[in-house]
């Protein structure tokens, strides 16, 4: 029966004959998560794991292997079990780490038995039966030692060290097989999918099932559908990281999630991006170039997540051998051979709750009938165990059976019942007031988007008092929203030297059935109360607004096209306490709404264009208006119209641009006012070249930014005149060549990131003379072959310098200089240079 993979490869005989193996094999597999750059496909793994082939068995007396290795699984398990209760009456010492690694044993039953099931099937668990047998061995000869272990303390602190990390290793490997416990579902499913194939594939001469191109040079598409929150992704993603099918196309697996309001420009762009830059003239020409771009290539794997409509996979294809086509879908599309995910089934459904409900060494009691009934209100689906499962985490007994009280009393029909399932569970932020806002305030962004946590920390600074110097507690409420599955946390970078902030870096996403929920939840009062006003004008009717809005938050999202009647009819409404504004837009040009000029009380102002050209801003608020601003955030637009009121803002505190087109409008000889300004932020903005000399004379400013700008190639001369500066990161600015002498007047300086400069080649000559300096982190500085000799003259004691293999004898060369040297990653060093 064919697997579903294999509609993707075509095997060859060896590769899927059965063999029996009579030695021990170890090899070293990094996971990559290089093709996965949508925010929907972040449940990749990207840590090293050891897999092991081994069978101490002969296959004779077995059908199959997967037969073999499940028996021999079961009997490891039996056997390593009562070894430890044997040992644990036996012995004095060490019972604490054997009862642990006892608790944790029994935790990994209702894996095995799964595993042993599916093996008879699906070769692919072969591997995790592989991997857990060994170290079951190794278990298994740690506590036998335990019996004869000498009495001297040595011995027996270092043998307990040893048992300690074996709990380590079994731990997280239950964490690691349960985070994927939603295509658990899916590995089932493999076993279903492999009916999929009628008129697809063909069976070899040997018996082996190949996948084969359609005979007409079409690309092959198949659709995985199912409700939200079944595991769609999820599945896809382990696919694409299966060995086999990154064996077949290797580099060439791309993946794009299609939102409701899509562009297929910015869409297309993404997908070309890691090859060349593409500038295309309209839809119709961003496809022909996609079409181009499969005519030079061999084997390609497109992943469109997410799709709502049969048309968008229509333009996707073309005649092209080796081209396929995954898709994830609420919709079925019977055009295309397609897949219906089902829902976990009891036993996988209970095994994701306790992933979710339980902590690793929880020692609250909940009573087994009671975990059974919130499965069933759950209805076994991935996304409700997972968000009950969580919000359950650390809470005491009564809180599990009110939250079990409110769930009976939902509605039969799954997909309403896993709506009301989501909502009621919420009572419980009743006790976490912040956190729930700080949830509704993820609902302000648009679907499927990665929102940068210095965007939230900018936020919730003003409206929960949150600590933006560090970013600790907005840091610490990503990660709560995270640990409860109501956000993914989107770590990006894996090297962190020294940073000013805990939130450089980082994003967060949302999966779009927790984003609507989240705008439910805002939705619940009257239009005139609501503290956080969603408003969406496209496609929709628009809301009436009341004269006075009191909310605090406003966020508006509009479309590829401008509803004039927005825009021309709100003159009349006040908004005087509304702190935070979110406007997000995808047309080229985007005017502000007229009522923001009453927006007396407003702090922060972000503005996003998601869309495919360089937005122009109109009608901008006169400066009356925008006095009390501190901090603006511009994403994907051109300044040129508004550059001059930016400079007369006195109580601006933090300036972001992010692939802002900027030009020359800083270095207009126009005088600014920003007396008050403490951190300057821009983020790949290409046609920035040199930083301007008009903003050296900032005299507050503690912090500039200046990341994946690529043509920068100089620093004003009179860069020294930033005197109360802390952190310079110049990071991805790779064609910067050398950092002005006047650095050297910085006296408060504490970091330099110049990580991924590639061109730099060298640094001032007295950079020695920076006594405050505590990091530099050179990480990537591939031309940068000598250095000062004044780097003597730094204080030894305080001064850390984080550099790559390459570099760490030019600067080891300064003895006591404490040097640490950062493993080279590509990709990660891939990413950062890219933006």
């Amino acid at each position: 029966m064919p697997r579903f993979k294999d509609q993707f490869l075509e095997f060859s005989p060896h590769l899927l004959k059965s063999k029996a193996i009579t030695h021990l094999t170890t090899e070293k597999s990094h996971q990559s998560s290089s093709r996965t750059t949508g925010a929907r496909q972040r449940h990749c793994y990207h840590e090293s794991q050891e897999f092991l082939t081994i069978s101490k068995f002969s296959p004779q007396g077995f059908s199959s292997m997967a037969e073999l290795l499940g028996a021999a699984l079961g009997e490891a398990f039996s056997e390593l079990s009562d070894v430890i209760k044997h040992v644990i009456t036996k012995t004095l010492h060490f019972k604490s780490e054997l009862k642990e690694m006892q608790a944790n044993i029994q935790r990994m039953g209702p894996i095995f038995e799964d595993m042993e099931k599916l093996n008879k099937e699906l070769d692919r668990r072969k591997m995790e039966t592989e991997r857990i047998m060994i170290l079951f061995k190794k278990a298994d000869e740690l506590v036998r030692k335990c019996e004869n272990v000498k009495w001297d303390f040595h011995n027996r602190y270092r043998h307990a060290s040893k048992l300690d990390e074996m709990n380590k290793s079994l731990v997280k490997y239950v964490n690691y097989d349960l985070q994927f416990q939603i295509a658990r579902n899916g590995a089932e499913t493999l076993v279903e999918l492999r009916r999929l194939t009628k008129g697809y594939e063909k069976e070899s001469p040997s018996g082996e099932v190949e996948a084969q191109d359609s005979s007409n040079g079409d690309c092959s598409v198949v659709v995985v559908s199912a409700a939200g929150g079944c595991g769609k992704t999820t599945l896809v993603t382990m696919l694409c990281h299966d060995p086999d099918i990154k064996e077949k196309f290797g580099e060439n697996i791309y993946h794009a999630v299609i939102p409701e309001k899509y562009n297929i420009k910015v869409i297309i762009q993404k997908l070309l991006r890691r090859n060349q830059p593409h500038d295309f003239y309209s839809d119709e020409d961003a496809f022909l170039q996609w079409g181009r771009f499969l005519a030079n290539k061999s084997e390609i794997l497109l992943v469109l997540d997410d799709v709502r409509s049969e048309s968008i996979i229509e333009k996707f294809m073309f005649k092209s051998p080796g081209y396929r086509i995954l898709v994830t879908s609420r919709e079925g599309f019977r055009r295309f051979n397609r897949y219906e995910l089902q829902l976990l089934n009891d036993q996988d459904a209970t095994s994701l709750f306790h992933r979710s409900a339980f902590s690793e060494h929880s020692k609250i009691s909940i009573p087994d009938d009671l975990v059974v009934k919130l499965v069933k209100c759950c209805k076994n689906h991935p996304l409700a165990l997972r968000v009950i499962g969580g919000s359950l985490n650390g809470k005491q007994l009564p809180s599990w059976i009110i939250m079990a009280e409110k769930l009976s009393k939902g509605s039969k029909l799954i997909h309403k019942s896993i709506q009301e399932c989501l909502e009621k569970s919420c009572y419980l932020f009743d006790e976490e007031p912040e956190i729930k806002h700080c949830y509704m305030d993820l609902g302000l962004f648009p679907e499927d988007q990665k929102i940068a946590t210095t965007t939230l920390m900018d936020m919730w600074a003003h409206l929960y008092n949150h600590d933006d110097d560090t970013g600790l507690t907005t840091m610490v409420s990503i990660d709560t929203l995270s640990s409860r599955n109501l956000a993914t946390w989107l770590p990006q970078r894996k090297h962190i030297p020294a940073v000013a902030h805990h939130c450089e870096e980082e994003f967060v996403t949302q999966h779009d059935m927790m984003r609507e929920l989240a705008i439910h939840l805002s939705e619940k009062e009257s239009i005139e109360q609501r503290e956080r006003l969603i408003i969406n004008t496209d496609g929709q009717d628009l809301p009436q607004l009341p004269q006075i809005v009191n909310a605090r938050v406003l966020s508006i999202t509009t479309g590829a096209t401008i509803d004039e009647r927005f825009y021309s009819t709100r003159n009349e409404v006040q908004a005087p306490k509304v702190k935070v504004f979110v406007l997000n837009f995808m047309s080229n040009a985007n005017p502000f709404p007229r009522f923001m000029h009453n927006m007396k009380s407003l702090k922060v102002l972000i503005i996003t264009n998601y869309g495919y050209h360089f937005s122009e801003i109109q009608n901008f608020p006169a400066l009356e208006h925008l006095s009390g601003l501190t901090k603006i955030r511009l994403d994907h637009v051109s300044i040129s119209s508004i550059s001059e009121t930016i400079l007369m803002l006195e109580n601006l505190r933090k300036l972001s641009l992010i692939m802002c087109k900027i030009g020359s409008n800083f270095n207009k000889d126009f005088p600014n006012k920003l007396t008050n300004l403490l951190e300057i932020d821009i983020e790949s903005c290409d046609d920035l070249v040199t930083f301007p000399a008009s903003l050296c004379n900032l005299k507050c400013l503690k912090k500039l930014s200046i990341t994946n700008c690529h043509r920068l190639t100089s620093l004003s001369v009179d860069f020294g005149n930033l005197s109360n500066l802390e952190v310079l990161r110049l990071a991805s600015c790779t064609e910067l060549p050398t950092l002005p002498e006047s650095i050297t007047n910085l006296k408060n300086l504490r970091i330099i990131d110049l990580s991924q400069c590639l061109n730099l080649c060298e640094l001032p000559a007295h950079i020695g003379e920076l006594d405050t300096l505590e990091t530099i982190d050179a990480t990537g500085c591939t031309g940068l072959d000598e250095l000062p000799k004044s780097i003597k003259d730094f204080d030894f004691d305080k001064v850390e310098v984080f550099c790559d293999e390459e570099a760490f004898t030019l600067w080891n060369d300064f003895k006591n200089l404490k040097v640490k040297m950062v493993e080279k990653d590509p990709l990660d060093t891939f990413l950062k240079i890219i933006g």
